[in-house]
């Protein structure tokens, strides 16, 4: 499997989401499992999958296993969860990386993957942290990682 470095690490939508009322965010392990997050007033939903580009530019996301509830007001996990279980549902899109404006708050543009498809209702991710690992994924406490 190949995987694009540049991928690796979190990246997240709410600097183009001013105004939105929910959010997505997303992070790519190096060993090739991940997962995406999309949270608003109604609660969270987490959805672990594994990737990699099979040419350069492209991705393809596998969706393994998905969880649905509250979440945790003081953390970064659930409070309560709905619904959970395996999930299969396969994402193919192109993608480029490169610096875009923000909605607000930056004054300089910030390096973003703009996805030619929806990625978790997003297309466009602003870079967060490089280093990511699997118990910062929300969903952890219900189903870590092996």
């Amino acid at each position: 499997m190949r995987y694009d470095d540049a991928l690796i690490g979190h990246w997240s939508s709410a600097p183009f989401d001013y105004g939105a009322m929910e959010g997505s965010d997303l992070a790519f392990l190096p060993d090739g499992r991940g997962w995406s997050v999309l949270a608003n007033l109604a609660g969270m939903h987490v959805t672990r999958f594994r990737w990699h580009c099979p040419a350069p530019g492209r991705l393809e996301m596998r969706d393994e296993w998905s969880a649905r509830g509250d979440w945790e007001p003081h953390g970064d996990g659930f409070s309560s969860v709905e619904e959970q279980g395996p999930c299969q549902y396969v994402t193919v899109t192109g993608y480029v990386i490169g610096q875009e404006e923000t909605t607000v708050g930056e004054p300089s543009p910030v390096t973003a993957v703009r996805f030619d498809e929806p990625v978790e209702f997003a297309t466009l991710y602003a870079r967060g942290d490089r280093d990511v690992a699997p118990a910062q994924d929300p969903s952890y406490a219900l189903l870590p990682y092996d």
